[in-house]
């Protein structure tokens, strides 16, 4: 009797024992309505931790979403852009996580991480591109690593700053159509568009000291070497500083600071907003020998800025064409996208009196102007009405052939 009372004593503590371990080793999963939010990458109480590819991105915002702790849905998309905002008194978002998406929604399953959170990896294929994603929660902060490959486009691969050889050749780095009716008139008898204006002008060598004189298609072979566009979404620019025109240093600028995506036959390019208002605003406080001529353009730009903050947010549509016989690639601005802007930004610019009578001046005493300074009397009257009358615009870069996407 004493035997059967010790094997049940030890039945019992070996079921306590047990089940003691096994609540060690399966504790709780962390309830959902501690992880359920927003995490932008601006908030300090909810943290967020997002990169594509090889970038970490800022201005982005992922809302979590779980009922049940085993499935979540997961949102990517910009978050508001408080200097666009605050000029516009509303929202203004940065683009979306993903190339060509204001948003992205992943139906994710959910691993516990023991009392801490859940992890989750997977793949999402939609919209012409496959993502995969790894990523992971707790309390108070989200890290989400992304990874995107776009279906082949004819854009893709490496692109070389045109160049030719020849000395017969009409075409240039800087591409310009700008058509017009009325047209320029020129002394009397000759009548021109706008593009004809700027084609000879980017020829000219009027930039730098007397030694060394710079055409503006040389300056800009001299600061850019090529474009690849990235079968992950991405742009990738090889530049040097304009300081180092007479030895370019060349460098990539970084992942995530410009991407793109193809629809319906045109470019939609996505910037990083707050590092390229940066630079702008960097570049700005150190033209201080230009500070009325600076001031007037940026004044004149937040008078569009209700026009330009979309295409922000959006993506800036640019028009592309690529020759069937050269396998040349022109990429420009136009009047279905931020060119109808443009022209209407230069003709407020060209009716502005001060900055006409400025430029007026500004030419007629630089000796590499004074030339032309009576012809311009006659032509700067004429721009305003020129410029309202554009009937077709391009304004862009040439490339030669791409090389194999990378």
């Amino acid at each position: 009797m004493k035997k059967n009372w010790f094997y049940l004593f030890a039945l019992i503590c070996s079921v306590a024992l047990f089940t003691a371990c096994s609540d060690d080793d399966e504790p709780a999963n962390l309830p959902v309505n501690t992880v359920n939010g927003t995490y932008p990458s601006t908030d300090g109480t909810n943290v967020l931790q997002l990169t594509y590819g090889d970038a970490v991105m800022s201005g982005k915002s992922v809302t979590f979403n779980s009922a049940d702790g085993q499935t979540a849905t997961i949102t990517l998309s910009g978050a508001e852009n408080a200097l666009l905002s605050g000029l516009l008194s509303q929202s203004v978002k940065n683009p979306g996580v993903v190339p060509g998406e204001a948003s992205t929604t992943l139906n994710v399953t959910l691993v516990p991480e023991g009392k801490t959170g859940y992890t989750f990896t997977g793949t999402d294929e939609s919209n012409g591109r496959t993502l995969t994603y790894t990523g992971a929660i707790e309390a108070g902060k989200l890290t989400l690593d992304v990874d995107v490959t776009f279906a082949d486009n004819n854009l893709q691969g490496t692109w070389n700053l045109f160049s030719s050889d020849d000395p017969w050749n009409t075409t240039y780095p800087i591409h310009a159509v700008w058509e017009n009716d009325p047209q320029i008139n020129i002394g009397g008898f000759l009548n021109v568009d706008l593009g004809w204006v700027l084609n000879v002008v980017v020829q000219l060598p009027l930039i730098g000291d007397d030694a060394n004189k710079q055409s503006l298609n040389d300056m800009i072979a001299a600061v850019l070497q090529n474009v690849t566009f990235r079968n992950d979404g991405n742009i990738i620019a090889s530049y040097s500083d304009a300081a180092n025109v007479a030895a370019p240093s060349w460098q990539n600028s970084p992942l995530g600071m410009v991407q793109y995506c193809v629809k319906n036959d045109r470019i939609y390019v996505y910037l990083d907003i707050d590092t390229i208002i940066g630079a702008l605003t960097t570049a700005s406080t150190k033209a201080d020998g230009d500070a009325d001529l600076v001031g007037t353009l940026l004044t004149t730009l937040l008078g569009h800025i209700n026009e330009i903050a979309p295409m922000l947010s959006e993506g800036i549509s640019l028009g592309y064409t690529i020759d069937e016989a050269t396998g040349m690639l022109s990429v420009y601005v136009d009047q279905n996208g931020l060119g109808a802007v443009l022209v209407d930004i230069v003709g407020e610019l060209l009716s502005n009196e001060t900055l006409m009578a400025a430029l007026s001046e500004m030419m007629a005493s630089n000796p590499d102007f004074s030339s032309f300074a009576p012809m311009m009397e006659t032509v700067l009257p004429q721009l305003p009405a020129v410029v309202a009358g554009t009937t077709n615009l391009e304004l862009g870069l040439n490339f030669n052939p791409a090389t194999a996407a990378e």
